[in-house]
This record gives structure tokens, sequence and C-alpha cells, in this order.
């Protein structure tokens, strides 16, 4: 069996999400890249992915494997199945994985982008790509909240393991910048790295750290919620702000 990777590019906007759903009429990126394969390749699959994005989400960077009972040129299959997929779904790299390799329990890192759109007007263009926030944001604020979630922590308070095991996760980056524009518009991109991700962690991260830069929260409730004290729950940002831009895997994948 030929173990097949591909990185995947999708706008989350027209998705139930990624994973596949038994229900009728609920489009998923999954569904659609599987259908895909065995369209172009004659045989159906089982799709093993990086992680699951929700509903709205988009990925830059997701990774996926899947075994296959045929020899095949990689770029050819990256062709074909460009050629099938829907225009919002598109495959930016295909290659031969080793037999050991898994999309999801092979990575070591994980890095995510949300954005936030910090003007009085909504946008147009932005509306399904970044969260508006009509009133302005204390970005030092922000940062200060953001450095006291980085390290070894148990962030259950910002989300949940998908397998019920624990909590704990290494916060290896939290950065926000402001990107200025040609208007009074601002828009704030929020940059998170991290061995692996609770399920709903990013959004409650940005939730709870736009709340501090509304002063609605202090930045060293950052440290309360770590601690498991009394704090009201982080808010959930929408996901169509959140971007899934690469999943890292060490030298020998």
């Amino acid at each position: 069996m030929t173990n097949v990777r591909l990185v995947l590019e999708y706008d989350g906007s027209g998705f139930h999400g990624w994973q596949a759903q038994s229900a009728a009429g609920l489009r998923t990126v999954e569904a659609e890249v599987t259908g895909a394969i065995a369209r172009v390749t004659r045989q159906p699959v089982r799709l093993l992915a990086a992680g699951r994005t929700d509903a709205g989400a988009h990925s830059l960077g997701q990774t996926v494997n899947f075994r296959l009972d045929a020899d095949l040129d990689p770029n050819q299959l990256r062709r074909s199945l460009n050629g099938v997929l829907p225009a919002d779904i598109a495959v930016v790299a295909a290659d031969l994985a080793p037999e050991a390799f898994h999309s999801r329990f092979s990575a070591h890192r994980r890095r995510y982008r949300y954005l936030v759109e910090n003007r009085k007007s909504r946008s147009a263009v932005l509306r399904q790509r970044a969260w508006h926030v009509r009133r302005p944001l204390d970005l030092g604020a922000m940062r200060a909240a953001a450095a006291g979630l980085l390290g070894r922590n148990d962030l259950g308070a910002f989300g949940r393991d998908p397998a019920g095991r624990n909590n704990v996760r290494n916060l290896e980056q939290a950065s926000i910048r402001r990107l200025r524009g040609t208007t009074d518009g601002q828009l704030l991109t929020f940059e998170l790295v991290a061995d692996a991700f609770l399920y709903g962690m990013v959004r409650r991260i940005v939730g709870f750290l736009v709340e501090v830069g509304l002063e609605l929260r202090l930045p060293a409730d950052s440290q309360r919620l770590i601690a498991g004290q009394a704090v009201n729950a982080a808010r959930v940002a929408p996901a169509h702000g959140l971007y899934q831009l690469a999943v890292e895997y060490g030298s020998a994948w």
C-alpha cells in the first residue's frame, strides 16, 4: 500500500466544517476530498487529517494522508484532483510519505491565524474572512494577556481534548500584530503556535483577548483562567476569522 500525503487549501465559507456528516445536505471538506480521490483513483479511501476545522473556518495548510493500492505520480495526482475538486478546495502539494506517517500523530507543531477587523463600519469584502469588532482594541493589554498564556499549561478554560484525555498544551507563540490600511480601518492578526490544540482553543483564546482589548477583562485574567480560578468562561470568536496556517513535522517525515 502506498501512503499518500496531501496539503490542502480551502475556503471554509461554504462548508459545514471538515468532518463528513451523516445528515443529508451538509457539505463538508472531507466528503468533497474523499469523493474526488475516489473519482480519480477509482478506489475508496479513508482520509486521516491533521485536525478538524470548524464550520466556516479556513485552511491554508491542512495535511491529510491516505493509503492507496497503486503506484502513482503524486504531481499527476495533484493535477488530477484539482481538475475535479470544487473551486473552494485546492491541493497545493502531494507526495509519498513513509509508511508510518500519520497526519495527526506525526505532527509536532501547528500554526493558526485569526483575523479581526477593528473599525467602526463593517466590511463587505471581509464579512466571511475576519471578525468585525467595532470598538477600539487596546493592543498592549491584549499582548500582556497573551504572554500570560505562553508555556505548558492546562488550557481547559479554552477548550477540550477531543479524546477526553487531558487539556495540557504547550503554547509556543501568541502574537498580535496591527496592519494599517488606507482607510480608518485596522486589521489585527492573532497568530498562535502550539504542539497541539484543544477543540475550540484558538477561537476561545481570541475571544478572551478581544474582551481584554475592550477592557471587559484584565490581562491578569489569563493566569487566573490557567489556574482554574472562578473567572467567567472565555468568549468564543466567530469561526469565519480562523485560518489553519500550517502543520509542521520533524525531519523524519
